[in-house]
């Protein structure tokens, strides 16, 4: 998985770059981005926002523009950030057995990350505009709380299952949920895999 973060996020969490590590990781982190740059499934912009005067992460993948809120983010959290999306992502579609063992079986595959910086215009200009549509600049967020605790996994089911977005598909600008675009293009990906289990 390629992290991409934005210029404030980088500075912010004070996150390493690859030709910032020492050798051993330096290496390993230009392999992954060797690997996996281009294949938009494994790729997530990262960008920073406040919430309640706590930092805060919006994490979005390539693909299918899915995406993934992560309240209340500190510094020395940052390494576990991949998790993090992981495990919300196990939560979206806990009631799918079949994109469970799916994402599953992509977080095997690809269970290393690294950071690099956000270039990707589309995906900051979409990022900026669910900053500000869907979370208000983080306002929405007060509305999602209940006897005191947010409801993050809540909010991170409606910006995925409730929440148009844009995306461009064979051409043409269609309105897609990003839970629905990202469970096709899991299936598409390990269609071989799905068709042989139920085969067997």
């Amino acid at each position: 998985m390629i992290l991409y973060a934005t210029k404030q996020t980088i500075e912010r969490f004070r996150i390493k770059m690859p030709n910032q590590m020492h050798q051993v990781s330096e290496a390993a982190s230009n392999q992954i981005l060797k690997d996996q740059q281009g294949d938009t499934l494994l790729e997530w912009g990262l960008k920073l926002f406040y919430f309640d005067r706590r930092k805060c992460i919006q994490a979005m993948n390539f693909a299918s523009k899915l995406t993934i809120f992560l309240i209340d983010v500190k510094v020395d959290d940052m390494e576990y950030v991949a998790n993090s999306i992981a495990l919300y992502l196990l939560d979206l579609y806990k009631t799918d057995k079949n994109i469970v063992s799916l994402l599953e079986k992509l977080f095997s595959q690809y269970s290393l990350c690294t950071f690099s910086k956000l270039t990707n215009r589309s995906i900051i200009s979409s990022l900026n505009r669910n900053q500000l549509d869907f979370a208000n600049d983080g306002y929405t967020f007060f509305n999602y709380i209940e006897n005191g605790i947010l409801q993050t996994r809540e909010i991170n089911h409606d910006v995925n299952f409730h929440w148009l977005v844009t995306q461009t598909i064979n051409g043409k600008t269609e309105y897609i949920y990003s839970g629905d675009l990202f469970k096709a293009l899991l299936l598409d990906r390990y269609k071989n895999v799905a068709q042989s289990d139920k085969t067997s």
